[in-house]
């Protein structure tokens, strides 16, 4: 959902509303995920930005991972921090399998946000968290994939971004198949990335 407003179901429904005609067959999902599901019949979604290294990257470059993709910006005051701190804690339980999950940092401001400036925000919170930019259309295009939602808001001299707060969960394949929000539990995290993953619960670390 943006910021102040509710959205994040609508955004859902209109993904499903402009997939592909054709159906869609997929095998079926693990039962028992805590975390929202996203509609099996929305295309999976891509990108084309680069990473803290200037490399340019697509989701193509994660596939055989379990990826988490959040939007946001360096400058964030509250939120993008809890919720990238919160990621970071869910790798640390994940243990082992955490070698196996990717979280990717988009962020919504390349104004600002230089691959120098998100290679230090990342790493702050993780050294194994991604932060990628790109052009405005390029991250532009990114959201839309997503069905991410943002808005530069002037505050005084400078400026805020009021986005979407959704992060986003894609399997192995790269099929988008779950959704977090900032009432997502680390717990939650942990048990529906364990299914992804296919990881023993004996491997998790409590």
């Amino acid at each position: 959902m943006i910021r102040r407003s509710a959205c994040l179901v609508a955004c859902l429904w209109a993904v499903v509303a402009g997939a592909a005609e054709a159906p869609v067959s997929h095998p079926p999902a693990p039962q028992g995920f805590r975390l929202a599901q996203w509609p099996a019949a929305a295309p999976a979604p891509d990108f084309q930005l680069i990473d803290t290294h200037r490399v340019e990257r697509s989701m193509r470059d994660y596939r055989g991972l379990v990826v988490i993709v959040y939007f946001g910006y360096t400058h964030c005051p509250d939120l993008c921090p809890t919720e990238l701190l919160k990621l970071s804690q869910v790798l640390q339980r994940l243990g082992a399998a955490a070698s196996q999950v990717r979280v990717l940092f988009i962020s919504l401001d390349p104004e600002r946000d230089s691959p120098e400036l998100l290679a230090r925000y990342v790493a702050a919170f993780d050294p194994a968290l991604i932060g990628l930019t790109g052009s405005a259309a390029q991250i532009n295009a990114a959201a839309a994939r997503f069905a991410v939602q943002f808005a530069k808001v002037p505050q005084g001299e400078d400026y805020t971004i009021d986005h979407s707060t959704g992060a986003y969960v894609l399997d192995r394949s790269g099929r988008l198949r779950l959704v977090g929000t900032e009432n997502t539990s680390i717990a939650d995290w942990v048990h529906d990335l364990q299914l992804l993953v296919g990881a023993s619960q004996g491997r998790i670390r409590r």
